[in-house]
């Protein structure tokens, strides 16, 4: 080989290894967009409950260790257990979220009593048919 011809083809073989590799299927491709988002779907309707109401104005000791106050209701553990916030619908003035304290003695099934400070009220209130979301 004559001199001065090995620059001359060591560049061309660069060049043809550059557009070999550049032609190449396993070199790094751009990757792939992301799927698209999925469309929010409307969440579904809280499931509200039949239950029988009726409301309380003892004071003392809850089931839980707390003390009777506006704010809780007793229900049956079995199926609303201790600690387990409600929403209260139909129930006129005392409709609201509510938390399981207490358990009645005879309050079985659907059943919860309202906490009412005052007796007139209690009385007043009597037993209803309420709605009742369990919220948590």
């Amino acid at each position: 080989m004559p001199r001065g011809t090995a620059v001359p083809l060591r560049n061309a073989l660069l060049v043809l290894a550059l557009l070999a590799f550049s032609t190449c299927k396993w070199r790094a491709e751009a990757p792939a967009p992301p799927p698209p988002a999925p469309t929010p779907t409307a969440m579904p309707e809280p499931k509200k409950v039949k239950f029988e109401a009726t409301a309380y104005s003892l004071k003392g000791i809850t089931a839980d260790g707390s003390r009777t106050r506006e704010g809780i209701v007793a229900a049956d553990p079995r199926v609303l257990p201790l600690g387990t916030r409600i929403r209260v619908h139909g129930a006129g003035n005392y409709s609201g979220v509510y938390v399981v304290r207490d358990t009645g003695r005879t309050i079985k099934g659907r059943e919860i009593d309202i906490y009412v400070p005052d007796n007139d009220a209690a009385r007043e209130f009597g037993r209803r048919t309420v709605e009742v979301e369990i919220l948590k």
